[in-house]
């Protein structure tokens, strides 16, 4: 009996089982490859949304930073405290929100901070720039210094401003030819040190304020007064906002009063008589200085022709320089170019109000270099 060998060939269902396999399997494959493709893409999609926002946050954050140093307030910063940080109005931009925060790290050098934010999903960025003021210091380290003789009456009190840092210097400081003269009844622990040293001779004591020269700030006085002029400065208010007028000088007896900001240079081309007021700033007289009422001032005083007072209740806060050559020689020297306050007077030596009231012209600059190294 004959046997037919058995055929090679699978019978044809077998063949399209194999088949089905086949695709199925390059179907899979196909589904995964274009599943990690779809992946991919949404992975780069996710990363180029999320590069996107960081970058418009960063962008928002840094207009806020600038921002905040295009209006940086000098007379808000002078009164700030070393160590501490003030806070400025949150601000919005489509879904950013933005916050800045200036810290006072040292005498000059400033630390600010903006953060910018997304309410929307919470993503988050923050930029800081070091800023720092010109290095000036109201020169002589005194609540007066004096190149003309000083005579000092019995109610007459001159003190140091310890919060401010300034321990140890002397009250008064006189050039070496200048007299000094104290009224026997002032109590003995009532009366000021005294420093003598020849740089209180020197003119740019005087003449040279926060680093610009007496022409200078003459030049670009905010208030001009004539030779001989009698104000009563007061802050004063126009359709609810401080007013820029020659008898305003705005207000240092609060950081929130309406012209607290108000920190002018004020020019007298000759005499000067204050019935009383209150005023900040730089105050330069080219001749007599005479303080005929109660006055209230924080900042710089400088009177190239001496000073007297003629009634009780002024506080002068900051420093006051008295020179001894006027600038008005044209003008009949009819007054002493001595300093003479015999009435109830309080002189305080603080920094920090001679600082505020040279506040209008310290601007900041940008620290570039090295910006740990300023903290020491």
């Amino acid at each position: 009996m004959t046997m037919r060998a058995a055929s090679s060939q699978q019978p044809p269902t077998a063949r399209r089982g194999i088949a089905l396999v086949t695709v199925l399997y390059f179907i899979l494959i196909g589904s995964l490859a274009s599943a990690g493709v779809f992946m991919m893409i949404r992975g780069m999609l996710r990363n180029t949304s999320s590069t996107t926002k960081g970058a418009q946050l960063v962008a928002a954050a840094e207009e806020a930073l600038y921002s905040a140093l295009a209006n940086w307030d000098s007379t808000l910063r002078m009164r700030q405290a070393v160590g501490s940080a003030m806070t400025l109005p949150v601000s919005t931009a489509g879904n950013e929100q933005s916050s800045v925060s200036i810290a006072r790290l040292s005498t000059w050098l400033f630390a600010i901070v903006a953060d910018a934010r997304n309410p929307g999903d919470g993503a988050s960025r923050r930029v800081s720039l070091l800023v720092r003021l010109p290095s000036v210091v109201p020169s002589g380290g005194a609540a007066l210094l004096s190149a003309a003789d000083v005579t000092l009456g019995p109610n007459v009190r001159v003190l140091t401003d310890s919060s401010c840092g300034d321990i140890g210097v002397g009250a008064i400081a006189l050039a070496p030819g200048a007299a000094l003269s104290i009224d026997a009844a002032m109590p003995a622990d009532a009366q000021p040190t005294v420093l003598r040293d020849s740089s209180t001779a020197d003119s740019a004591a005087y003449l040279r304020i926060g680093g610009r020269w007496w022409t200078d700030l003459v030049l670009s006085a905010d208030i001009r007064l004539s030779s001989g002029a009698h104000v009563t400065p007061m802050p004063t208010a126009s359709d609810g906002l401080c007013a820029s007028s020659d008898s305003n000088w705005g207000d240092p007896t609060s950081s929130s009063a309406l012209c607290a900001a108000r920190v002018p240079v004020i020019y007298a081309n000759g005499d000067l008589t204050v019935d009383g007021g209150v005023g900040q700033g730089v105050l330069l007289v080219a001749g007599h200085l005479t303080i005929a009422g109660p006055f209230t001032f924080s900042g710089q005083i400088v009177a190239r022709g001496g000073i007297e007072d003629l009634a009780d209740n002024i506080t002068i806060s900051g420093a006051i320089h008295a020179w001894r050559a006027r600038d008005d020689s044209v003008i009949a020297r009819t007054m002493s170019s001595s300093v003479e306050l015999t009435h109830q007077t309080t002189l305080r030596f603080s920094r920090c109000d001679a600082w505020h009231g040279m506040a209008s012209w310290l601007q900041p600059r940008r620290v570039r270099e090295h910006a740990w190294s300023e903290l020491f």
